[in-house]
């Protein structure tokens, strides 16, 4: 049951709705300044889930404290990279003649997006887990 609300949680949380299947194909088709925001957020997200995992291996406090800044300042500058990207899809909604491609679009970013916040799920929980604080 918990597992049903965190996602639908999170899909509220996106801003370009909700899915979790994209084809990279329909990135191309995007603009080139796009594609550099799209690929600068799935590269962060990646980041997130890599420091994520020195933060899930965290056994104690003192564990946490050394591994957990990285991936706060990599949630950080991914939350910024999401709003660009955000607002470079709108120019691209606006200005693409092709509605299955903008829909594709929008469902890599999603992916994407999705991909990160479940990283920093993780990460929250664990650090709730350690401090023994309750959601």
């Amino acid at each position: 049951m918990t597992d049903e609300k965190e996602t639908v949680k999170q899909n509220k949380a996106v801003k370009f709705g909700s899915s979790v299947d994209a084809s990279p194909e329909c990135v191309k088709k995007a603009p080139r300044d796009t594609q550099q925001k799209f690929y600068s957020v799935s590269s962060k997200g990646v980041s997130l889930k890599l420091v994520g995992k020195e933060v899930l291996s965290s056994k104690t406090k003192d564990d946490l404290k050394t591994n957990l800044p990285k991936a706060i300042v990599v949630k950080k500058n991914l939350k910024k990279d999401v709003e660009i990207l955000y607002e470079s899809y709108k120019i691209f909604e606006k200005t693409h003649k092709n509605p299955k491609e903008i829909k594709e679009f929008k469902h890599a970013c999603n992916a994407v997006i999705l991909a990160a916040q479940k990283s920093h799920s993780a990460i929250k929980d664990k650090v709730y887990t350690i401090y023994e604080k309750k959601k």
